[in-house]
């Protein structure tokens, strides 16, 4: 874990100490044990570090032409620096850097980890941005008047003083809809995020954006392959993934949540002899808890086990720190119980592994309804025209209708699929004062850039979605940002690109089995612990971490819940009809949706304060 920071300045006066120093220290909780700095003409560059072990490996890391920060890390660096002739004792950083002279951007084929990184070519007056190829690493960045500033985290980057803390407003029916704003975007009009999988240069000319890495899936009609053979390909990839992420001789952890993902990482882990203790958090007034399958997991694969309880009071109390955390609003609400699960695996271990990505990769709760209606869909195309023309007619006009009469190839777009799915178009038009501001077509605005080129089934293309969107935008920044608070290193074994083309070169159809009547998604994870876990524990469904803001809000967080609404109808910025506000504050006692749009407000709402 680590922070990155910097500031070039192509034209006027030399960057100034001060301003990069508190950028800096915004970033401390990302490295406390370390922080070096390095300046030369118009560029200063920051860094800093925590170690897992004993090190003096220090950053920025200089040679005669380039400067480079990292913050993360590679996998199996000893390789590569044997390719580039790097020292046998290089670091990382150092092996990374000698890829980068010998090969700049193309280097990128070349490395594997969980990253981003920034590269200043003092001979050229370029400076390179990367960020790993699912965007595990944050990285932010603005320029303006031939002045650049970048940091891996939106706080420290606000630390300098010509950077506008404006709200972008074409931005929040985005957030209102997906719960996040997709990168490059921000809720800022100043600051842009790096894609996942992109580069970006900039020179005194502007920047340039470049993909290094795309996911490539398997191709429409793609044959489904053997479960033998996916199993036996799924647990050599996992198990190799979760090998490179356990360093020797430091403690490391692993995010038990009950469900697959981190099952599989499990199993793997007692497979290859590395005992992870397992950390699970529970609601206490949950009432199907996780942590008694977690337990039965860690049970039968001989882990030790630690069940975190929270209670109601935590909730509020952990709020702002939560807030602070992010950095950038994500709208949901597990973001206090996974602050509360990273502080807690703190006390014992220096890294953890998370199951984050079996939903995205080998489909979810989000094919449940999908791989029905995709039949059904699939039937009516098969219907004469003069059948289908007046049947879709009759039924488009409705949401049931139109996944009836919809193509099945034309299901992302058409019914924008992909994320989470918040305030309605016509939810943001009673809510938001300036109706220009509902943006319609935002879904697909989003989406459409997400799905370009895809060449695969429809399920396929939807869990890409997914992917982009609920997992690169929301549920590893939770992650990421929690861990950091924490000061932990969480990683994600089943985000391993050998994990990812596996899962990728897979038919949608290898994803969903229907076994005595019942639709089972995650087939091939299924398939994999099937024989090491019992069937009540392989084959029971997905919960999320579960937060009951419904009940919450309607009882024991009735004082958080008007404090939060006194706020939001203060409303310096005018976006909120009071009207809409009211109605949703009454809604809240009898719907756990009216909790969720509230809770996402209170998100924005208390972030906009921060600015």
């Amino acid at each position: 874990m680590g922070g990155l920071s910097g500031l070039i300045h192509f034209e006027g006066d030399a960057p100034d100490a001060a301003t990069i120093r508190a950028m800096s220290e915004q970033l401390a909780h990302r490295g406390p044990d370390d922080a070096g700095e390095w300046s030369g003409g118009p560029a200063r560059l920051a860094h800093r570090l925590r170690r897992i072990r004993p090190s003096k490996a220090t950053q920025p890391c200089v040679t005669d032409d380039l400067i480079l920060v990292l913050d993360g890390w590679l996998y199996e660096h000893e390789r590569l620096g044997q390719e580039v002739g790097a020292d046998q004792a290089a670091t990382d950083t150092e092996v990374l850097l000698a890829s980068w002279r010998r090969w700049g951007p193309d280097a990128m084929p070349h490395i594997e980890g969980e990253f981003a990184f920034a590269v200043w070519d003092r001979r050229r007056s370029a400076l390179t941005l990367v960020r790993d190829r699912l965007g595990i690493r944050p990285l932010y960045w603005s320029m303006r008047s031939g002045r650049v500033a970048f940091a891996s985290e939106l706080p420290a980057l606000l630390k300098v003083p010509w950077i506008s803390r404006g709200l972008e407003l074409s931005c929040v029916a985005e957030y209102l809809s997906f719960q996040v704003v997709h990168a490059p975007r921000t809720l800022l009009s100043s600051v842009e995020q790096v894609e996942p999988g992109h580069i970006v240069q900039i020179t005194p000319e502007g920047p340039e954006r470049r993909r290094y890495w795309r996911l490539r899936y398997a191709p429409p009609g793609t044959p489904r392959p053997p479960d033998g053979d996916v199993v036996n390909r799924l647990q050599e990839t996992v198990g190799h993934a979760v090998r490179r992420r356990v360093p020797r001789g430091i403690e490391t952890g692993l995010y038990l949540s009950g469900g697959l993902g981190s099952a599989a990482i499990a199993a793997a882990a007692r497979d290859r002899h590395l005992p992870l203790p397992g950390f699970t958090i529970s609601f206490a007034d949950d009432p199907f808890p996780e942590a008694p399958f977690a337990g039965r997991v860690a049970s039968l694969l001989g882990l030790e086990h630690h069940d975190v309880v929270i209670g109601t009071a935590d909730l509020a109390a952990t709020f702002d720190e939560a807030v602070a955390a992010l950095g950038h609003p994500v709208g949901h609400p597990a973001v206090l119980l996974q602050l509360a699960l990273a502080r807690a695996a703190r006390e014992r271990v220096a890294v953890v592994l998370s199951g984050n990505g079996s939903e995205a990769l080998f489909g979810g709760r989000q094919l449940d309804g999908l791989a029905r209606d995709l039949r059904l869909a699939s039937a009516v195309q098969l219907l004469p025209g003069v059948v289908r023309g007046p049947l879709g007619r009759l039924l488009g006009s409705t949401d049931r209708g139109r996944r009836l009469t919809t193509r099945p190839e034309d299901y992302p777009l058409v019914l924008g699929l992909g994320g989470a799915h918040l305030f309605s178009t016509e939810e943001r038009g009673t809510l938001l004062r300036d109706h220009n501001l509902v943006r319609p077509g935002v879904r697909r605005e989003v989406l459409r850039p997400l799905y370009q080129g895809l060449q695969t089934d429809p399920i396929n293309t939807v869990l890409h979605g997914f992917l982009r969107s609920t997992l690169t935008e929301r549920a590893l920044p939770r992650a990421d940002r929690t861990a950091a608070a924490a000061g932990l290193d969480v990683r994600f074994p089943l985000l391993d690109t050998a994990v990812l083309e596996t899962a990728a070169s897979l038919p949608g159809a290898s994803k969903i089995r229907r076994v005595a009547g019942s639709l089972h998604t995650r087939w091939p994870l299924r398939a994999m612990l099937s024989g090491v876990l019992p069937p009540v524990l392989v084959d029971r469904p997905k919960r999320s971490l579960p937060v009951p803001l419904g009940t919450w809000l309607a009882g024991p967080g009735r004082l958080f819940l008007e404090a939060r609404m006194r706020s939001l109808r203060d409303d310096p910025l005018g976006l909120w009809r009071p009207e809409a506000l009211d109605a949703l504050h009454q809604d809240v006692t009898r719907s756990n949706a009216a909790g969720n749009r509230l809770w996402t407000l209170f998100i924005l709402d208390a972030w906009l304060r921060t600015l």
